[in-house]
């Protein structure tokens, strides 16, 4: 027994089961230093873990969940080990033989069991060594096993590691207890974690990279009313979006190709833009007659409208002179007689009397022009991806030019000359009176009802007019400066979740307070229409339905952004944004009646989508549309679709999942229908396109939202489409108008559906 002693304290098996041969005692060995390989191989495997996983806490919390499974694992297999090999041991030495090799065919059986399936061995072996790390505490045995020089002297230490250990990830000594009194932290459930969308999320990727500061050496401005930004300097690459005209930006070294004579400029920021079709390019800034102001960015309304009050209305490229506009009155006389002539045969009317000729009140001329304001020709467009226009080149008419045989000009000039028949003397020759060069635009006509954008205005002697952005002229007598209409949802902070929604009773509806007689009062506010509340829990109080309201208070960040507006009560009767703030109560519970509020739908992230993607859930039948990230909403407000209609010329708004297409600032917005006439209006904010001619995009003449009313776009009030366009994907570059998506820079989803009516 004196031999056996020491070989037990050796060997660790079990006391009076010492292993009896040799084979057995190999085993033992072999077993046993597998199980320390594994115990060694763990600060390696661990160190490794770690580099991989410390640029994610997400990683970094399931290694370290796997790394317990797997000391856990390990310790237990152990363990059984050793109680295994001390009950087979045992059964040998009191002579079981039959009771042992029963007891190995179980064990033989299991292990084949496990080792005829290699999946489950597999991610077994790959758990275990790739995710055994090192524990958060060393064991008892590796710590004496540590020689007393190693612990003196300084050891090199991964920098990466390091770090680590010094922000908490990885440390070999214990945490001390927390002090009394003191709360113990709170750990983070990995799997509640928020996902973060990518560095770089959203913003525009170009196909080759940007030039330096050193390699934009000229100057550029967009001298049409769209100049196209490509990919590459080919008419045939990719459309990547376009800059607005009166945009200066910085440019590189002209790139010669077939496709653009006067050639391909490198952009500053990206893309290529060619000198043929509208980029103006020079060392210094290229010069403009006229400068057409830039839109408001930091604003709801990029800018200023004016409606046209009368039919017919000219628009020119440059202010007339007192003979042009006489011209020009005399053609919308004629125009409005057979405008008139028409209607009255469509009532079945007599047609109406021919006016008299109209007349013009002389007026001083401007200074150093002899006939007022004289500005470039107003460009056309060489864009039809919604921004409106024509495309090809501008049809330019010099400043004074006055061609005889005009076919465009006045058709009121009298020829007065004689006929050429003898009177039977020699009369003297009247010379013939060249036709009247008028400076109409491309557009020359307004029909009543359109919106006109406006730049600045023009006086010239007793006349004002209006330039409008785009560069054309309109007489300010003619439309009327208009008083921009607005709305605002709510964005939703990340303490706040559904159920939300807005008032929607047609007077309003009172907020009430639940006063210590457990009865409710009301607390004389009176919550309008539209107004945004976040709601709480659904109660029973006197056989009625109401919803508990909390407090909510618009985000600092949100009101910044939007230029500093507060969008509360009061800007609901400033700029009707009725989706106004509750200011909060000390004491006060507060209560609404459940049957005037209108609350949107809760929608899982839709398929394919990552957990951090940008998504827009539009629901027809509730005239809502909710913002998400991942699974989290943002943003809720009311808007207006498509309404019904007519079989021949439906007007409702497409269901289904769509991506943005592209985004523009503004945009040209026309059409013609037989319900509703034309209607044309210029520089519609904030337009995100998502199929053909439908868009998401601000509506700046009406505030019905959350009731149809469009002819098939989803509209919102100007300061809720602000808040889309800079949040949806792909970000607009900087100096850009318009950007189009694309596979490297796909478009916000968005998903259009009616829901079930409550």
């Amino acid at each position: 027994m004196a031999k056996q002693g020491p070989r037990r304290q050796a060997h660790g098996i079990c006391v009076g089961a010492t292993p009896t041969t040799e084979f057995e005692l190999a085993h033992v060995r072999a077993t046993l230093a597998v199980f320390r390989a594994a115990r060694a191989s763990r600060p390696l495997a661990g160190a490794f873990v770690d580099r991989f996983t410390s640029g994610s806490e997400v990683l970094s919390a399931r290694a370290r969940a796997s790394r317990r499974f797997a000391d856990a694992f390990t310790e237990g297999s152990e363990l059984l080990f050793r109680v295994g090999a001390c009950f087979f041991l045992a059964l040998r030495r009191r002579r079981q033989p039959d009771l042992a090799r029963f007891f190995t065919r179980i064990v033989s059986y299991a292990m084949h069991w496990v080792m005829s399936r290699p999946r489950l061995v597999f991610w077994f072996g790959l758990c275990s060594l790739g995710l055994a790390c090192t524990p958060d505490a060393p064991s008892p045995a590796e710590t004496q096993a540590v020689p007393p020089t190693e612990e003196a002297g300084p050891a090199e230490v991964d920098p990466t590691i390091a770090a680590e250990a010094e922000a908490g990830e990885r440390t070999t000594e214990a945490e001390p207890a927390a002090e009394a009194g003191e709360d113990e932290p709170e750990l983070e459930d990995p799997g509640t974690a928020e996902p973060e969308a990518p560095p770089g999320y959203g913003v525009f990727k170009f196909p080759t990279e940007p030039l330096t500061d050193e390699q934009l050496t000229l100057h550029a401005a967009a001298g049409y009313e769209v100049v196209a930004v490509y990919a590459k300097p080919d008419m045939d690459s990719e459309r990547l979006g376009f800059l607005r005209i009166g945009t200066r930006v910085r440019a590189g070294e002209r790139v010669v190709n077939e496709d653009c004579h006067k050639g391909w400029y490198p952009l500053e920021g990206g893309g290529f833009a060619c000198a043929s079709k509208g980029l103006m390019v020079d060392e210094r800034p290229p010069f403009m007659s006229y400068e057409p102001a830039p839109a408001r960015l930091d604003q709801p309304f990029p800018y200023d409208w004016a409606y046209v009050r009368q039919w017919n209305t000219p628009m020119w490229w440059q202010v007339p002179n007192t003979e042009q506009l006489l011209a020009t009155r005399e053609k919308r006389a004629v125009l409005e007689l057979e405008r008139l002539r028409l209607e009255a045969e469509l009532r079945g009317d007599p047609p109406p009397v021919a006016p008299t000729k109209p007349a013009v009140k002389p007026t001083k001329p401007a200074a150093g022009d002899g006939g007022g304001e004289t500005g470039g020709a107003l460009p056309a467009v060489d864009d039809d991806d919604g921004a409106g226009g024509d495309t090809g080149e501008p049809a330019v008419i010099e400043d004074g030019a006055n061609p005889s045989g005009d076919d465009g000009g006045d058709d009121g000039g009298d020829d007065g000359g004689d006929d050429g028949g003898d009177d039977g003397g020699n009369p003297e020759p009247v010379e013939e009176k060249e036709p009247i060069s008028i400076p109409l635009s491309p557009t020359p006509w307004l029909e009543k009802g359109y919106y006109l954008s406006l730049g600045e205005t023009i006086r010239d002697g007793s006349r004002s007019y209006w330039r409008t952005a785009r560069g054309g002229v309109v007489e300010k007598g003619s439309a009327h400066g208009v008083d921009p209409k607005d709305y605002q949802g709510a964005e939703l902070t990340r303490s706040m979740s559904f159920p939300v929604g807005f008032v929607m009773a047609k007077n309003g509806t009172k907020l009430l307070r639940l006063g210590d007689d457990d009865k409710l009062h009301a607390t004389g506010k009176n919550l309008e229409k539209r107004t945004f509340l976040d709601l709480g829990e659904e109660v029973q109080i006197g056989g009625q339905t109401y919803f508990s309201v909390i407090p909510y208070e618009r985000p600092v960040e949100g009101a910044d952004a939007d230029g500093g507006e507060d969008a509360g009560a009061e800007a609901g009767e400033e700029a009707g944004a009725e989706a106004g703030e509750v200011a909060p109560a000390a004491e006060d519970s507060l209560f609404v009646k459940a049957d005037v509020m209108r609350l949107p739908d809760l929608q899982p992230i839709p398929k394919g989508l990552e957990p951090w993607d940008r998504w827009i859930d539009v629901d027809i039948t509730k005239q809502m549309l909710v913002a998400y990230e991942g699974a989290r909403p943002v943003y809720v407000t009311l808007v207006s679709t498509g309404k019904k209609g007519t079989n021949e010329e439906p007007f409702e708004t497409p269901t289904g999942r769509y991506r943005v297409r592209s985004k523009q600032i503004t945009s040209n917005m026309d059409g013609t229908t037989a319900t509703d006439g034309n209607y044309a209006i210029q520089d519609v904010p904030w337009v995100m396109y998502f199929e053909g001619s439908y868009a998401l995009h601000g509506a700046f003449w009406h505030q019905s939202f959350g009731y149809v009313r469009s002819h098939g776009c989803v509209n919102l009030g100007p300061t809720d489409a602000r808040w889309l366009f800079l949040w949806s994907t792909p970000f607009v570059p900087d100096h850009w108008h318009g950007v189009t998506a694309s596979a490297d820079n796909p478009g916000t989803t968005i998903v259009i559906r009616r829901s079930e009516a409550s």
